[in-house]
């Protein structure tokens, strides 16, 4: 991800402008497409997830978020829940899932199908975010022109230099987002496990516990506004930890302390573990859904100091590269 380019592992892009939904019905029936499924809404696999979805109350995306869609609580029907902690609110709704209550809060914020597909999901996420305009001034291809296109960069994350080859914008992102998380391939999480919905999420939570275990995040850190918002921040200090300059606006750039390529504050693990983690607090299928894109697309080379993609990897998925 570059500046203001964010991860979009579970989007929800709208096809046309955004309408209210006024009755369940009516919501169940918005013309949503999800980025990773290919699947309407009203699809049948998730109807039954969706009797207390939330839903924007007006047909635009809120225009003060730092990202367009990237914020959209103050005009969501479950807003004010969007500003507590998200354990204490999940807590209210036991077995519900939490990006079906959140839905459209951001812009990647969408329900997975009652009987997810990692592998599929993971493709989807892979060719629609090839086809997503890059921020002006990012220096990226747009759209994706194939593998090993890119520029190089070198990443300096935590003590280690790691580089990548960025052939799409968002690669900065999501190369370095799953180095820290360890779903890349080749950091000991087998292609099998994806394709076994159960054992995949199995797998989520067990990386949820010990995210937990290591970070301790306290319920104040844990409020989804925030996470809505910190997005484009963690979107800056990757390129601070690339030695790149962020796509961002001037708020943006002075949360992530950003003032020059020689003057910010690169992103840290735990920045990228409590990213994650909300996920898993929404719903270890989420969580799920985003490691398998992260693991399907990429892996971990040269003794752990390149990130490759596609064919250079053990598996590529079935996709054009």
């Amino acid at each position: 991800m570059f500046g203001t380019w964010f991860r979009a592992v579970a989007v929800a892009v709208v096809v046309g402008p955004l309408r209210p939904c006024l009755a369940e019905d009516d919501c169940l029936e918005c013309d949503m497409k999800m980025l990773q499924l290919d699947a309407k809404v009203s699809d049948r696999a998730t109807k039954k997830l969706l009797s207390n979805c939330g839903h924007l109350t007006q047909e635009t995306c809120d225009p003060h978020a730092n990202y367009p869609c990237s914020n959209n609580c103050p005009v969501h029907t479950h807003g004010h829940d969007c500003y507590r902690p998200v354990p204490e609110v999940m807590a209210e709704h036991p077995g519900e899932d939490g990006y079906c209550y959140f839905n459209q809060t951001g812009f990647w914020v969408a329900p997975m199908p009652a009987e997810p597909d990692f592998l599929q999901s993971a493709i989807g996420g892979i060719l629609t975010l090839r086809d997503l305009p890059v921020p002006k001034g990012a220096g990226y291809p747009s759209p994706y022109r194939g593998l090993h296109t890119g520029p190089v960069l070198t990443f300096h994350f935590e003590g280690k230099v790691i580089t990548t080859q960025a052939d799409a914008a968002h690669y900065s992102y999501d190369d370095l987002y799953g180095y820290s998380l360890g779903y890349l391939q080749g950091q000991g999480l087998s292609i099998d496990l994806v394709r076994n919905s159960t054992a995949w999420i199995a797998a989520s939570k067990q990386k949820c516990d010990e995210i937990q275990q290591t970070y301790n995040f306290q319920n104040h850190e844990l409020v989804l506004a925030d996470w809505l918002d910190y997005n484009a921040v963690i979107g800056a200090k990757v390129s601070c930890a690339a030695k790149q300059p962020a796509a961002a606006d001037s708020a943006v750039l002075e949360k992530a302390k950003f003032k020059s390529v020689d003057d910010c504050e690169p992103v840290t693990a735990r920045d990228f573990a409590k990213h994650h983690y909300i996920k898993c607090l929404l719903g270890y299928p989420n969580s799920a859904s985003d490691g398998a894109y992260l693991n399907v697309r990429a892996c971990l080379l040269d003794g752990g100091t390149r990130i490759g993609h596609f064919s250079d990897c053990p598996f590529s998925p079935d996709v054009s590269f």
